[in-house]
């Protein structure tokens, strides 16, 4: 018996142990696969963001689950360089096309396109540092990836001057219902919704067997639970923590979506528009080559005549043969060739140059020609102003002007947030290389305005937006504040020159970014854009439809209810009124509705970085006392 026990035991011991070559040489391979599907879901995140904006604008769809690829770095097991350089990836896959509208008007911003694009792809390794730290600390994914995305939307509106495009609010332009939570929480209330939906979407695909098993395979990390309402996480429950984990997302997410929809049914429905003044807008189509010969001092003036001719047509046309003639035409941004000239009344006029009193003399008498021969019908005009201030230092502007029926400039709004590169060029002064990046060879940096200028026409007040300021959701709501530069305003006006990306789909993506500032403030927002797209959107974001009088050139395109019941324009319709001159006679619809948002401002995305700053504080003061003790 001895024997017979003995000889397992020896068999055992002397029993030879695994070679190691096989699992040497399969490592690396496993590594290899794992990465390669990292970068394919990057990739494809990217992708599936491209297509949820212009051009093809299929956001409705994939906006919902453009994430989902993007978060598997989230939750995989690689190394930190390999995930932060996927999602990186993730950024030029979706900025680099995007963006490319940028370089049409010019050879040198090509690099305001590559620089801007690399510039927002930072945001996606930033956003997935973010969504790791706090998915680390068992906050399901329906949380953590809202408030990153939300929080770093944020940052990027105003960071290095702020670049508020392609929110993934954006992505819901065409769904009214989804996006009058704007008036609530801004833009980022809807972004919030729509990063919720990625991150549950994204946690329950993970948590699938199926799904956990295929992870292992491909050597990623294995299914953990992450989602963690910890309530009832005892007894026989415990066993089935994820299903009733998703169940409790999934119940308060669908809350979350029908609340939203009910909302923005019910503010829709809850509209009453009243019947506002009668404006003109003028559409331009002049290629930008040509604006920028007409604005080269050294140029010939050829152009600018050119340029003046097209604007005064269409003026003619929108003050001539109507059956009631305007109350305002609004010309677009920078639309009218000669520059404005005005010194400071403080400036001591024995001091002022003469040359500079003759072109004051002469831009004034010329504005009032334009008058005349409109019907001395008020204008709106986008113009280049030179300003001599109290100390005679010279200041540049891009302004809108008030000419009122006499003839006389009564008021001027100066742009406030500048476009680098297309207004000003950063650091050139203290990095002159710089400058080869500039679209002119002349100095044609203007100052940012300092006032939310109030222009009335008739019993109504508004306030003027220049160019992309439009995407600017602060700038928008300063005109519903009471405020010392005035009051409320009815209505407001966005004047642009679109001229510069020549038909390309920026077009339209800057009527969807405008949609949001019309919902945000309550407020209808009429545009006259060189080269298009001019409407008018009302209060509940909806582009009016325009209806063209028959036999007319230009066209005119006449939005005119008095039953106040406009129908809207289907978004496939927008490209119809670019790349064409024209007129929109339209009446303002105006909007009396009050907006929290506007009132109160970006208290979302401020409370996001609270609610992770804070947190965050407090551990840290726990830990030194801890060490401390």
């Amino acid at each position: 018996m001895a024997i017979g026990i003995m000889e397992p035991t020896a068999i055992t011991t002397v029993a030879p142990a695994p070679m190691p070559q096989p699992a040497t040489k399969t490592a690396p391979a496993s590594a290899a696969r794992g990465t390669r599907l990292l970068v394919g879901a990057a990739l494809l995140s990217g992708g599936l963001l491209w297509l949820s904006f212009y051009p093809l604008s299929l956001g409705y769809i994939f906006g919902w689950v453009a994430l989902v690829p993007f978060l598997l770095l989230v939750r995989a097991q690689a190394k930190p360089k390999v995930l932060y350089l996927c999602a990186w990836l993730t950024g030029l896959a979706f900025f680099v096309p995007t963006l490319q509208w940028m370089r049409v008007a010019d050879w040198r911003m090509y690099f305001t396109w590559i620089a801007l694009a690399v510039y927002c792809s930072l945001y996606m390794p930033a956003a997935l540092f973010g969504i790791r730290w706090l998915d680390r600390r068992r906050l399901p994914m329906v949380v953590t990836v809202p408030l990153i995305w939300v929080a770093l939307e944020y940052v990027r509106s105003f960071l290095l001057t702020g670049f508020a495009w392609f929110y993934l609010a954006h992505t819901q332009h065409h769904w009214l219902p989804m996006i009058q939570i704007a008036d609530l929480a801004g833009v980022y209330g809807v972004s919030l919704v729509v990063a919720a939906v990625n991150g549950f979407l994204f946690d329950f695909l993970y948590q699938q067997p199926e799904i956990k098993q295929w992870f292992q395979q491909q050597e990623l990390e294995p299914h953990r639970q992450y989602a963690s309402v910890e309530l009832l996480n005892r007894g026989f429950l415990q066993d089935w923590t994820f299903r009733r984990n998703m169940i409790l997302e999934g119940a308060a997410l669908s809350f979350l979506l029908i609340s939203v929809f009910a909302y923005g049914v019910m503010r829709m429905n809850d509209a009453r528009f009243t019947q506002g003044p009668i404006i003109c807008l003028l559409q331009s189509n002049l290629d930008q080559r040509i604006r920028n010969d007409a604005g080269d001092p050294d140029n010939d003036g050829c152009s600018a005549h050119d340029a003046e001719k097209h604007l005064s047509t269409l003026c003619a046309r929108a003050t001539h043969n109507f059956e009631r003639l305007p109350d305002l035409v609004i010309w677009p941004e920078t639309s009218y060739p000669a520059p404005w000239f005005q010194v400071s009344p403080k400036f001591p006029a024995e001091r002022l140059p003469a040359e500079w009193r003759d072109l004051e003399i002469g831009i004034r008498d010329r504005l009032a020609g334009i008058s005349k021969a409109c019907n001395n019908i008020p204008q709106l005009i986008g113009m280049n102003s030179h300003y001599l201030d109290d100390y005679g230092k010279h200041k540049r502007y891009n302004s809108a002007i008030y000419l009122n029926e006499k003839g006389k400039v009564t008021d001027r709004f100066d742009k406030m947030h500048r476009v680098p590169f297309g207004e000003y060029v950063p650091l050139k002064d203290w990095i002159p290389f710089m400058n080869a990046f500039a679209p002119y060879e002349y100095d044609y940096s203007v100052q940012p305005g300092e006032k939310f200028t109030r222009f009335k026409v008739g019993k109504h007040t508004f306030g003027v937006l220049i160019c992309f300021e439009d995407s600017d959701a602060f700038l928008a709501r300063r005109y519903l504040e009471d405020s010392h530069d005035g009051p409320p305003v009815d209505f407001l006006v966005n004047i642009s020159n679109d001229g510069w990306f020549d038909g390309t789909y920026e077009h339209e993506e800057h009527l969807a970014v405008s949609r949001f500032r019309a919902v945000e403030c309550r407020r209808a927002l009429v545009r006259a854009v060189n080269m298009g797209i001019s409407v008018v959107i009302d209060g509940n974001g909806r582009v009016l439809k325009q209806t063209h009088y028959a036999g007319t050139e230009p066209p005119v395109w006449n939005i005119r209810d008095e039953s106040m019941r406009y129908p809207e324009m289907p978004s496939g319709d927008w490209s119809k009124f670019k790349q064409v001159a024209g007129v929109v006679n339209a009446s303002v619809p105006i909007d009396r509705r009050a907006s929290l948002y506007a009132v109160v401002g970006d208290w979302l995305p401020i409370g996001c970085w609270l609610a992770i700053l804070g947190p965050a504080a407090w551990g840290y003061v726990r830990k030194r006392r801890r060490t401390a003790v």
